[in-house]
Parts: structure tokens; C-alpha cells; sequence
């Protein structure tokens, strides 16, 4: 079996495709030499064929760069698709049948597809009425035509939850479809119709890999209190936001057909759009949160190096030099264009013009030259040894997180170049972070992966052991939140923007029953952002360190997997509330003193009469408990 799909299936699609003209397809001139068929590798620029067509194997190599595979590889790197999806592709051109198993949440997912694609038009159809005129001025401002609007489907969202209420009805969508695109959120009592997320705001269309429709992000066209410049979609079942990067639908393939499959990766949707309109059509956008590892994944399937395109201020700056570290992970290079005067990609294009960009890109620094100059720039005398240590381990920091060894070196040999120091003294220093960074504790499997509740969990072994997440790997000096927060922090990642739970949180979760003060900021963060129904973590992602960024990255990867359980989210809250405070309780316990007399002794006694009654208590009990001990701490 090949990822669900039979040996025969596979082999029948390779019997029937072509290799040669399935390559030719994608531009690429192939000649016959002799006995053999050649061309210019597609994955890396040469001018002597080295590329090489066995259509009797199925089969193609280069020798130049090493590439090879078969007609389902070709596919996965040139479009950067994921192995199903190849064999689905090559299926449907070669008309061989594919077998699946029925997925029962198919029937859904393909409901809010067909949603989101409608109101997608809906919006972009508003632009036109007199109630999207505010829109239509600000895009005229920014000197966004027609031809963009319709090629991005760019659109206006319309005061008010009514207008979508009755767009739905017409189209035969229910409420609790609107719901789950993350459109609306209904209101819990008689008569409250709920808000419409997005009303009078500015909407662009964000589309996944494949360009289907599967979430908005929404510019305030008029200043609210209390209201954020933009407002992103929630976590939907067709919506990932670790997942999904703007305009890497239109972007993807002409990554993997540009002469150096170079990414241009910028800051937004307008700048990105602004990038295409003008050429550059390998550009990608992140948005609403940080750039993650995920996001750095799908770019390496496409791209073999990548320019960073980021605004040239405190944020931009720390942003380009952590993105540059993910991309260096999945060993490419990264180079860096810094633009002038506070300029962004859509400001300089307007001013400047393409083939001024151009110029910037050709000349671009490679990323170990942006930081030297950034952590320089920092320092109040650069030139004194501490400054200089400082400097040099955190550039080095940047270059150890790149596994490649040959391109280690070619960085730390411009590193010690740059930096006036002795290569030697370089190369031992990054050898002893590389080696460190391998010293990191494994993973640890996966806590509650089974799907089952949190007190399931609570009341037999304990899948909130104290120890380091799955996919959040320990930083040097900075040990991530115990596994029973980092837990919580993907539920309510998970269950973004409920505003049920916000009140319950608020009310039994003070900032002291955490551990870690990053999961303080981070529920903090995200009661804000439930209170306000706009995104919050947009910001909060550009003031997390290196390591942090590492965790919030992973939670918000492993918010996107969990599996429901059964249980309504307030119940599993409820659950949460046992453990954490469970929690709370057992490292008070463990800071008394052994020998502190009879006082103490009985604190202890009661620390753990305490933690069994929130294991086994009632809930209507529980409450009652909670806000006694709440009195301790406020």
C-alpha cells in the first residue's frame, strides 16, 4: 500500500503516463541524443542538458543536481503537491479509477468549500454596490484596479449579520454553516441574531494549494475602538492557518518553473498581490500569525532557495531573521532585500517600479549579512568583545539551525569573514551549538492522541505528565510550558474566537494557576481576541523569542489534528479547569519545606485532600471549590 492506495493503482497510472510528455507539459524542451532523451534540469539552472528521460523505466535523473524519480515524483516537486495528491492528479489525466475510503466529514468539508466560493463572489459583488463604496474608494486609493480586484477576488462585507443571514437562505446555507466557515457566530439567547465577523470591512480572499476558497482576511475600512486593523478567519474543517500561505495557490508552480526556484516571501496580502501585478509571481504572503514550520515546508517542496521581502522596522526585522532560521532548517538559502525610507513591497512598486525591484533582488544580502548589520545595529558599541560575543552566538544561533553541513560552512565562512574573526574559532563555536542543539531531549509521544476527554486522562494515567510536548523541541536555555498547558493552549487555539468559554476561563483561570509565564500571554491573548471577536495573536506572534515562536508554531500545528472526542467544548473546559488547578496545587505541595512543624503539615494535608477532591468532585462542587481557592491568589 502506497498512503492508501493499492500497488496495482500505482503501477497502472505509471503504465499509462508517459514521462516524457507529462515533463514536456510543463514547458520543458526535451531532445533526443542518441539513443537517450535529454534537457535542461527543470530543478536547477544549467545551460548543458544534464537531465535525463528513460521512457522505457518511467524514470528521469539529473546528473547535474541528482534529482530523479518517476512521473508521481515529478509531480510532487513541481507543483509541490503532497504524494496523494499526485496519484490523484496523474489519475485524473491518465483516466485510471482511484478507490478511497469514505470519509463521513467529506460530505461537509465539500459543503463549506461550495460556501465559501459563493460568498467569495458575494463579497467581490458588494464591491459594486453603494454600501461597498467606502471599499471600492480605499482600493481606488491604493491603486488596486478592477483587474486585480477580480483576479484576487477581492471584495466588501456588508454592515450587519441580516445581509448574510438572508444571502445564506437564498443559497440554501444554514446558520450553523455560516458558523462553521467561521462567518458568523449566532447568538446564545432569543432574538440575538448573532454579529457577522467581517461587517464593513475590506475582504480578501484566501484560497489553500489547491485554490479553493477557504478563509478571509478583513481590512477595517473605518477606525473602531477596541477593533483591529484586520480580522482573519477562525480555524475552520477546511481551514489551517499553519497551513495555508496567500497566493501559494498561483505562486507554487511558478516557484518550481523559475530558473532558481526561488521564493519571494513578503508580509500580507497586499503586498503580495501588489508583487504579482507587477511580475513577481513567485511571491507568498504570511498572515494573521507567525510564520511557521509548516508554512516553511511547503515552500521547500517547491522552492530550493527563498528572498525575504519583510518591512524594514524593529518587527520586520526580528520577523525576517526567525523565518530566515525555518527556512534554513529546510537547508535553503536565504537572501534578504531591505527596502528604503520605511517602504514596503506595494509602496516601492508604486514609486519605483519593477525593474528597480528587480535590481534589489539581484543584489540582495544573504541572510548571515542582514543579522551582522541588524545585531550591530544594537549594540551601543559595536566594536567591544561583548558586543562582538554577542553578535557572532546570535548569528551563529541562526546558521547551526541549518542541517546541511556544506551550506554551514559556506555561511560560516562569511560569517568569520564579516565578523573579523578567525574561521577556526568559528567553526568550533557552530560545531559545539550543532552538537548541543542534537543533545536536545527527544519528543515525547503524543499526550491524549486517542481523542479520549481530560478527565478520562485525569483519572487514569496521566497524559498531562510534566515533561516536553511533541513537536516543540527544548531551546538552550528556555524550557517550554509543562504538557499539561501546552494541552490547553491548543484547545483554545483550537476552539478560537468561542465566546462561551471565554467567561469560564476568565473566571476560574487566573494568570497564577499557569506555570509558564508564556502561557499566561498566550491565554491572555486569546481572551482578549474572543472578547473582541478579532485576531490578537498576529501581534502577540512578533513578540515571542526564537524558542517561543517555536512553541506557539507547534501549537498551532497540533490545534489543526485534534480529534473531537464527543464531549462539548465547555465540558472538556470544565476538565481543563480540574487539571490545571490540580496542577497549581501539587507545586505549592511540593515547595513546602519537609521540616516546617505543624502548620505546614497541615497546609500539606490539606494541598492534597484538595487535588483528590478535584479528580473526583462534581462540577456544581467544583466551582464552589475553585472560587475559595481563588480568594488565596487574588
Amino acid at each position: 500500500m502506497h498512503a492508501g492506495f493499492t500497488e496495482s493503482v500505482i503501477e497502472e497510472i505509471k503504465a499509462r503516463v508517459d514521462i516524457a510528455d507529462l515533463i514536456s507539459s510543463y514547458g520543458v524542451q526535451i531532445k533526443r541524443a542518441g539513443s537517450s532523451l535529454k534537457a535542461c534540469c527543470p530543478f536547477h539552472n544549467e545551460r548543458t542538458p544534464s537531465f535525463v528521460v528513460n521512457t522505457s523505466r518511467g524514470f528521469y535523473h539529473c546528473f547535474g543536481c541528482g534529482e530523479s524519480g518517476d512521473a508521481i515524483k515529478f509531480v510532487e516537486k513541481m507543483e509541490g503537491l503532497s504524494f496523494p495528491d499526485a496519484v490523484r492528479k496523474l489519475a485524473d489525466r491518465c483516466g485510471v479509477r482511484i478507490e478511497e475510503k469514505v470519509d463521513p466529514a467529506a460530505g461537509r468539508r465539500k459543503r463549506l468549500y461550495a460556501l465559501m466560493q459563493e460568498l467569495a463572489e458575494f463579497y467581490h459583488r458588494c464591491l459594486g454596490h453603494s454600501s461597498g463604496m467606502i471599499a471600492a474608494e480605499y482600493l481606488a486609493q491604493r491603486r488596486l484596479g478592477k483587474e486585480a480586484q477580480d483576479d484576487f477576488l477581492i471584495g466588501y462585507a456588508p454592515e450587519g449579520v441580516l445581509p448574510i443571514l438572508k444571502w445564506a437562505a437564498k443559497h440554501s446555507y444554514s446558520e450553523e454553516e455560516l458558523e462553521a466557515a467561521g462567518i458568523i457566530k449566532r447568538g446564545t439567547r432569543p432574538g440575538d441574531k448573532g454579529y457577522h465577523r467581517f461587517g464593513g470591512r475590506l475582504m480578501f480572499t484566501i484560497k489553500d494549494r489547491q485554490g479553493r476558497v477557504v478563509a478571509f482576511s478583513g481590512r477595517q475600512l473605518v477606525e473602531k475602538k477596541n477593533s483591529g486593523k484586520y480580522v482573519n478567519s477562525p480555524e475552520t474543517p477546511i481551514f489551517k492557518k499553519s497551513c495555508v500561505l496567500f497566493g501559494f495557490d498561483r505562486a507554487a508552480r511558478n516557484i518550481a518553473n523559475s530558473p532558481h526556484r526561488e521564493v519571494i516571501c513578503c508580509e500580507g496580502q497586499i503586498d503580495t498581490i501588489r508583487l504579482h501585478l507587477n511580475g513577481f509571481s513567485t511571491a507568498v504572503g504570511s498572515q494573521g500569525t507567525a510564520f511557521t514550520e509548516e508554512h516553511a515546508r511547503m515552500i521547500k517542496r517547491v522552492a530550493d532557495a527563498a528572498v525575504l521581502m519583510y518591512d524594514d522596522d524593529a518587527a520586520g526585522r526580528k520577523a525576517t531573521i526567525k523565518v530566515a532560521g525555518m527556512l534554513l532548517a529546510m537547508e535553503m538559502p536565504v537572501r534578504v532585500v531591505s527596502l528604503p525610507d520605511g517602504d514596503d513591497p506595494d509602496s516601492f512598486l508604486l514609486k519605483h517600479g519593477a525593474k528597480e525591484l528587480q535590481a534589489r533582488i539581484d543584489s540582495a544580502e544573504s541572510i548571515v549579512a542582514f543579522q551582522c548589520r541588524v545585531e550591530r545595529a544594537k549594540e551601543f558599541d559595536a566594536s567591544s568583545i561583548d558586543a562582538l560575543a554577542r553578535v557572532s552566538r546570535s548569528v551563529l544561533e541562526t546558521i547551526a539551525a541549518c542541517p546541511s553541513a556544506l551550506l554551514r560552512a559556506c555561511l560560516a565562512d562569511e560569517a568569520a569573514r564579516l565578523l573579523q574573526l578567525p574561521s577556526t574559532a568559528v567553526d568550533e563555536e557552530l560545531a559545539r551549538l550543532v552538537a548541543a542543539a542534537q543533545r536536545r531531549p527527544a519528543r515525547a509521544a503524543r499526550p491524549g492522541g486517542g481523542g479520549e476527554s481530560a478527565r478520562e486522562q485525569f483519572d487514569g494515567q496521566p497524559a498531562f505528565a510534566e515533561g516536553v510536548a511533541p513537536a516543540i523541541e527544548v531551546e538552550m536555555e528556555e524550557v517550554p510550558p509543562p504538557a499539561s498547558e501546552l494541552e490547553f493552549m491548543k484547545f483554545l487555539m483550537a476552539n478560537e474566537y468561542e465566546r462561551e468559554l471565554e467567561p469560564i476561563v476568565g473566571e476560574f483561570l487566573p494568570s497564577s494557576v499557569f506555570s509558564h509565564d508564556f502561557t499566561a500571554r498566550f491565554v491572555g491573548t486569546w481572551c482578549e481576541e474572543t472578547r473582541a471577536g478579532e485576531d490578537r495573536f498576529a501581534a502577540f506572534a512578533e513578540t515571542l523569542s526564537a524558542a517561543e515562536g517555536k512553541w506557539f508554531g507547534a501549537i498551532l500545528v497540533e490545534a489543526g489534528r485534534l480529534q473531537a472526542c464527543g464531549e462539548p467544548p465547555m465540558t472538556i473546559m470544565q476538565d481543563f479547569i480540574r487539571v490545571l488547578w490540580a496542577a497549581a496545587l501539587k507545586r505549592e505541595r511540593g515547595d513546602l519545606p519537609a521540616d516546617g512543624g505543624p502548620d505546614v503539615d497541615a497546609r500539606r494535608m490539606k494541598l492534597s485532600v484538595d487535588i483528590k477532591r478535584l479528580r473526583q468532585a462534581r462540577w456544581s462542587d467544583i466551582e464552589v471549590m475553585v472560587r475559595d481557592l481563588m480568594k488565596g491568589v487574588k
